[in-house]
């Protein structure tokens, strides 16, 4: 539901900076604050971040052949 909530935001900001061409610095900055927070919690879901249950944490099953 965060997800859905910070896209629809993102694409609001979008939307405004290019009808008004007006504050592109600050909304620019907005935006990629936007899309930075939806990548933090994009990445957590799918379990790639530090301390969260994914393919990369220790305890994954190994692959004969492709594990060394």
């Amino acid at each position: 539901m965060l997800l859905l909530v910070l896209l629809l935001a993102l694409l609001v900001v979008l939307a405004v900076m290019i009808i008004t061409r007006r504050w592109t610095g600050r909304l620019a900055s907005l935006a990629t604050l936007i899309a930075g927070a939806i990548m933090a919690l994009w990445l957590a879901q799918v379990g790639l971040l530090p301390g969260s249950t994914g393919p990369l944490t220790p305890d994954r099953p190994r692959i004969p052949g492709l594990d060394r």
